[in-house]
């Protein structure tokens, strides 16, 4: 095992559930910056002299520089422990969102986004190696509880930071929120971890062993899935409201309450957002107790099922088909991290592995906007949402048969 970089008198390391909930808080007040930026951000790029065409390019920038930091950041993790990368990574998401506050231009900006990109990829990394510290029959509720805590600083984000902008200004918000993240420091340093990581790490060239990540095939389409996943959500995400008001036409949904398309996209998103708060740690258990293999392919079904019924059915059908789907996804979000974490946790490189199953995940969420407003636009985006949704379901199968051909 690698040595701890802590000192053999520390206090004893928290239990997983105490550590869990640390980390997804302090990771709560890390993420509040980000969250903001993608509902503000449209809003004030002109004020802030940015080009409205580069907004775009900034809320995916930090998305493209984690493919480079998953992988280096979690060889980071590996060699010096958890304790004092996870600090470092607090303090970094710190000083990127008081860099959001000011109105130095797109290049500032840029960088600060290529800084949160980092930060995160170390976050992540820390939320996994605290899940590692938990029974493997529990990892899943432990990965569910994790998200909704997470969840929870976006929610507030979105909520105060918006409501903080319409009564004062863009910058109140943005350093509202940045005292919140200013927190997460205090919090991290008081984080008791265990004084030697939970699994066996038995090689250290990074170059060398980066491809044993792609050595078996469950590892292969593991990694195949959960890119498929994050582009199928990107897509839908990004384009939900735009879909809508293609699919729905003149329809009149609003019950004479005046509702129209563009709220009833934002509370099927809040929908997607706050199901891992309120059904995270329930759809891991779940996956506990039923089999992650089968748990995430009943998820799939139940996406494509969804998928099918938004892009078919008449009238207000496709709004319960979409919000069907989006729960769905939350559960398949958090199936499929806790497999992944527990590849990683048997692999010869668990840090590592999660540096690339990470990065599968990440790429996913930057190529599926760009597809969905360039491809997506031209063939349609409800055939776009089929053949994903459709791809997605065929890859966590051939994932699950091919981990139970590896078990015999």
């Amino acid at each position: 095992m690698i040595a701890s970089s802590d000192s053999k008198t520390s206090p004893p390391a928290a239990s997983p559930n105490r550590l869990v909930l640390s980390i997804g808080a302090t990771i709560g007040m890390c993420i509040v910056g980000d969250s903001l930026l993608y509902n503000i951000l449209p809003l004030e790029a002109q004020h802030l002299g940015i080009a409205p065409a580069l907004v775009g390019v900034l809320l995916s920038a930090n998305r493209l520089v984690r493919l480079v930091s998953n992988t280096w950041v979690s060889a980071i993790f590996e060699r010096l422990g958890p304790r004092w990368p996870f600090v470092a990574a607090t303090v970094l998401s710190l000083v990127t969102t008081l860099l959001y506050g000011t109105s130095w231009g797109f290049l500032v900006f840029l960088l600060a986004r290529a800084g949160w990109g980092i930060a995160w990829s170390g976050l992540r990394q820390g939320g996994y190696q605290a899940i590692w510290t938990g029974p493997e029959n529990s990892r899943g509720r432990l990965m569910g509880l994790l998200w909704g805590v997470v969840r929870v600083g976006s929610a507030i984000s979105v909520l105060v930071g918006g409501y903080l902008r319409d009564r004062f200004d863009y910058r109140v918000s943005v350093f509202a929120v940045a005292c919140l993240t200013a927190l997460a420091i205090p919090t991290a340093l008081a984080i008791r971890w265990p004084e030697a990581p939970a699994v066996v790490v038995r090689q250290q060239n990074l170059l060398k062993d980066w491809p044993m990540a792609f050595r078996t095939a469950p590892r292969r389409w593991l990694l195949v899935a959960g890119a498929l996943y994050s582009m199928l959500e990107g897509v839908v995400i990004s384009t939900a409201s735009l879909f809508l008001a293609t699919r729905l036409g003149a329809s009149d949904l609003s019950f004479g309450l005046g509702i129209k398309v563009g709220t009833i996209a934002g509370l099927l998103l809040a929908v997607r957002w706050m199901s891992d708060l309120l059904l995270g740690p329930a759809a891991g258990a779940l996956s506990d107790h039923w089999g992650r293999p089968f748990t995430a392919l009943l998820l799939a079904g139940i996406i494509l099922a969804g998928i099918v019924g938004t892009v078919t059915l008449p009238g207000w059908l496709p709004v319960l088909c979409l919000s069907l789907t989006l729960i769905a996804s939350g559960g398949l979000n958090i199936t499929l991290n806790t497999i992944g974490n527990g590849v990683a946790a048997n692999s010869e490189r668990p840090h590592l592995f999660v540096g690339v199953y990470a990065t599968a995940i990440d790429a996913g969420l930057a190529v599926g906007p760009l597809l969905a407003f360039s491809v997506g636009r031209i063939a349609g985006l409800d055939i776009f949402y089929v053949v994903f949704s459709s791809l997605l379901f065929l890859a966590v199968w051939l994932y699950r048969r091919s981990e139970q051909s590896a078990a015999h």
